[in-house]
């Protein structure tokens, strides 16, 4: 914020998640004024200078006093996922004058719906820009693991990120603006993006085994701190104003650059199997259309916002896998058992010709009958030097 401009009243609805406890910091260190409507409790509710209001938002209107006390300039709204959520703060909040932001998501387009296989249509155009085609049905509910309240109670009047954008849409006199976020990853990512990955680097394997089409899938991600500057530009800049942004890194990776990536952080030293779907374990096996692409183009935020990227992808992937391994549980649980059954993958791998070395960073070629089809090569990165070798084998 320069120092002409004024500070900001800003409202943040379900400010204590990864993104929003990112945002109220941020918007707290360029001077504006943050309130913060959550249901209480855990060591996001303390800290940057916050004003905390507490409460159920499912109850929204019963909160209108301490709203207008507050008197917000910016309303973002962090957590209506449905078309219900997002009528009900709009009910609540929308007054003239007064600007509303939702958290969006790029699953509203149909690239992602031919992706997950809910439409069985041909494949999109990419990347997808704000004017794609959108999904002509709802996604399945996102996988919520048993202790995490948290997703559970935004959650808990359905998620549709589409029926949201078009109950907005079509509230009389609204002109809120939509960021569609890519998939979040970085510390506090209650879906633990990264740990499948971390996991497997943190107990030495010398060689991960990554499915063919996984490696050759491309989607955006969105580095937490990263997303957080995208919503302090448009809490900022009133062009925002009905306008419609895709919010990414700018850079979408494929499977294959993404494991290499994380490997360079983490300072791994083993090697990639890619591997055709015969020889994958079934709780590795693609189940989507990878032949669908789902990377984002992110140039109207950039020009019309002046959106950057803060945070490169060395330092994000570094921050994430610190914050993983500080929250590695000493006994996993069943879905980070099943994800991770090395007897299967040692199995797989064995049959590809290739045997994992006791730690990582060696592997040996077994005598096996398709061990001409193995292949080793390098990947370079566009952010860094050569990564460790890649085996390619052959269908």
């Amino acid at each position: 914020m320069r120092a002409s401009e004024r500070p900001l009243r800003v409202l943040v609805l379900g400010g204590t998640g990864c993104v929003g406890e990112a945002l109220v910091r941020r918007l707290g260190a360029r001077g504006h004024h943050v309130a913060v409507f959550h249901r209480g409790g855990g060591a996001a509710c303390a800290g940057h200078g916050a004003l905390h209001l507490h409460g159920n938002r499912l109850q929204l209107e019963h909160y209108a006093s301490e709203f207008a006390a507050f008197a917000p300039q910016v309303v973002v709204d962090l957590i209506a996922g449905s078309a219900p959520a997002a009528r009900r703060t709009l009910r609540t909040l929308a007054v003239p004058g007064r600007r509303l932001i939702f958290a969006g998501s790029q699953e509203v387009y149909r690239a992602w719906s031919v992706f997950e296989g809910a439409e069985r249509v041909g494949l999109e155009p990419e990347p997808v820009s704000e004017e794609s085609r959108l999904r002509c049905r709802p996604p399945a509910l996102p996988a919520v693991s048993a202790d995490d309240d948290h997703s559970r109670g935004w959650m808990g009047e359905g998620y549709d990120k589409l029926g949201m954008e078009r109950a907005v849409r079509a509230w009389p006199g609204a002109t809120a603006t939509v960021l569609r976020l890519a998939p979040v990853y970085g510390p506090g990512d209650r879906q633990h993006r990264l740990y499948p990955l971390f996991r497997r680097m943190q107990d030495g394997r010398g060689v991960i085994l990554l499915p063919r089409g996984w490696a050759a899938w491309r989607s955006a991600r969105g580095y937490v701190e990263n997303m957080a500057a995208g919503f302090v530009l448009a809490v900022e800049q009133p062009r925002a104003a009905g306008r419609v942004y895709n919010l990414a890194d700018g850079i979408s990776y494929s499977g294959l650059e993404w494991v290499l990536a994380v490997g360079r952080a983490f300072g791994w030293r083993g090697q990639v199997m890619v591997a055709p779907p015969r020889f994958t374990p079934p709780h590795l096996r693609v189940q989507a259309n990878t032949a669908q692409h789902c990377h984002a183009d992110t140039r109207r935020i950039r020009v019309e916002l002046g959106y950057r990227e803060p945070v490169g992808l060395g330092e994000a992937l570094a921050a994430t896998l610190a914050w993983e391994r500080r929250w590695s549980p000493a006994e996993p649980g069943e879905r980070e058992r099943t994800q991770r059954d090395y007897a299967s993958e040692d199995a797989a791998l064995l049959a590809l010709g290739v045997a994992a070395g006791a730690a990582a960073g060696g592997y040996r070629t077994a005598k096996a009958a398709n061990s001409s089809a193995i292949t080793t090569n390098t990947q370079t990165l566009p952010s860094g030097p050569t990564a460790p070798p890649v085996i390619q084998c052959e269908p």
